[in-house]
């Protein structure tokens, strides 16, 4: 939904799809970033989960967990330090989760995960203006196992009603990427 929003504001934009719980496409998609020359702008959007208590985590979920919904991000972070990574005036947004800033009973890794992301904001390479995006519960791949009953329980309990959050979502983002937000 952000591409499609920043491309109907005029913003070139491209989705790259991956699996970021493999590490090992992690070097490949750095490169192919690179290639493309200096970064403009960009949105890290990933998430995945293991729903379950801390004394019921198993490492393997957590070190998954934690890969796709920070440890990539941080890479990424890395690779743009390097000199003429970044055009002027580059703008970039981790998506992270409500759940991040305050934690949820049985997501323990997601929201530690999400909550990580905070912690990189002010470590974002010099010439980067960086924002987190915190979305609201939307409904994603990331809720495909639960029952109907489970989901209805979950979206009956959200704050605010928004008939098409990942659109609402979309156009923060845009709006983030765009000039309109050069000093937020």
């Amino acid at each position: 939904a952000l591409v499609a929003e920043a491309r109907s504001r005029g913003v070139e934009a491209e989705a790259m799809v991956l699996d970021l719980a493999d590490e090992g496409v992690w070097p490949d998609a750095l490169n192919r970033i690179a290639a493309a020359g200096p970064v403009a702008g960009f949105a890290l959007v990933a998430g995945t989960n293991h729903d379950t208590s801390l004394g019921k985590l198993e490492e393997p979920a957590w070190d998954r967990v934690w890969a796709v919904n920070t440890g990539f991000h941080a890479r990424y972070l890395q690779s743009l330090a390097r000199p003429g990574a970044l055009a002027p005036g580059a703008r970039g947004i981790l998506v992270g989760s409500i759940v991040g800033s305050r934690g949820n009973h049985g997501q323990t890794a997601y929201a530690a995960a999400k909550g990580a992301l905070l912690d990189l904001l002010p470590l974002a390479p010099r010439g980067l203006r960086l924002n987190a995006l915190l979305p609201p519960l939307v409904d994603s791949p990331l809720l495909a196992n639960l029952s109907d009953d489970a989901r209805l329980r979950l979206f009956k309990n959200r704050l605010l009603e928004d008939p098409d959050p990942a659109h609402s979502c979309a156009e923060a983002g845009a709006f983030l990427l765009g000039e309109g937000a050069s000093y937020v």
